[in-house]
């Protein structure tokens, strides 16, 4: 008699057993890239929007991630949209998060009537007070373990593995030194067009130490989390940064204007583009655990 599992919340299916949806490759694919128009998606905000800032190639929009043995499931916007029917999504982080999350309303709005969706910004009240207080510096390795060890306690605490998933996006990769994958000693992402091919490429931006470590404090967890590795298929998309092809919060000086490269975002991302995929592994393992 067979051992029946658990079934986890949100879950349809389940992916392929044997096959790592995080290893895989880039491949070239026209018929279902991009997933949606730059120019159809009014929610992206100026620093992401490459083609309108004049970014002149597309082809980092054409790249979709394969993985070896099996394939992703196809985005369906209306699934995703009953499945979370009544209920939130948060998406918690920085700016990079908020890239994924803007990759994310743009996969679904275009199902939605125009009348059924908004979305507002409430400016953060920002104080600065100056007050004494004791900073202890840290490894960086036992910084980052104690904030995941106490993110592990929260979630043990307030989720209940019946109703509740949680899961944990690993770090976004940069890509300021050209010369790590072959290129100029001086350059960086711009006038990078396509991705890199060195399956074992990894740049010195990401700690494989703190990717080590989230494994390890998960490992012990009561409450199950699912690990989003999100680190090794990004390495390869140097191609599919801003990097010029944004908004400028400040005027550029003629120094800058001059060397494009100076200025060039290598740290987020055009959308649509390589956050897109990040949702599809999102999606995969919500629904296909």
């Amino acid at each position: 008699m067979g051992v029946e599992k658990n079934k986890v919340p949100f879950a349809v299916g389940e992916t392929e057993e044997g096959c790592d949806v995080f290893s895989g490759k880039w491949v070239w694919d026209e018929s279902t890239r991009p997933l949606y128009d730059e120019s159809e998606c009014p929610y992206i905000q100026p620093q992401l929007t490459c083609q309108e800032h004049g970014r002149p190639d597309k082809g980092y929009q054409f790249w979709r991630w394969q993985p070896h043995g099996c394939s992703l499931p196809s985005f369906n916007a209306t699934f995703m949209l009953e499945k979370l029917r009544g209920k939130r999504m948060l998406f918690v982080g920085d700016s990079l998060n908020r890239g994924q999350y803007v990759s994310m309303v743009c996969l679904l709005h275009s199902v939605i009537p125009e009348n059924a969706k908004s979305m507002k910004t409430i400016d953060s009240l920002t104080i600065f007070t100056a007050k004494e207080k004791e900073i202890e510096e840290m490894v960086t390795e036992d910084a980052y373990r104690m904030a995941i060890e106490n993110m592990v306690k929260w979630v043990e605490r307030n989720t209940d593995p019946k109703k509740n998933r949680v899961l944990f996006t690993s770090m976004s990769p940069y890509h300021e030194k050209s010369i790590e994958w072959g290129g100029e000693p001086n350059g960086n992402c711009y006038n990078q067009t396509t991705p890199i091919e060195d399956p074992t490429y990894w740049g010195s931006g990401s700690r494989k130490s703190i990717m080590e470590l989230i494994k390890q404090v998960f490992s012990t967890s009561n409450v199950p989390i699912t690990f989003i590795n999100i680190t090794q298929l990004s390495e390869y998309r140097k191609d599919a940064h801003t990097s010029i092809y944004k908004k400028q919060w400040s005027p550029l000086t003629e120094e800058q204007l001059a060397n494009p490269v100076s200025y060039a975002d290598c740290v987020h991302w055009c959308l649509p583009g390589l956050q897109d995929t990040w949702n599809e592994l999102l999606y995969t393992k919500l629904f296909y655990p």
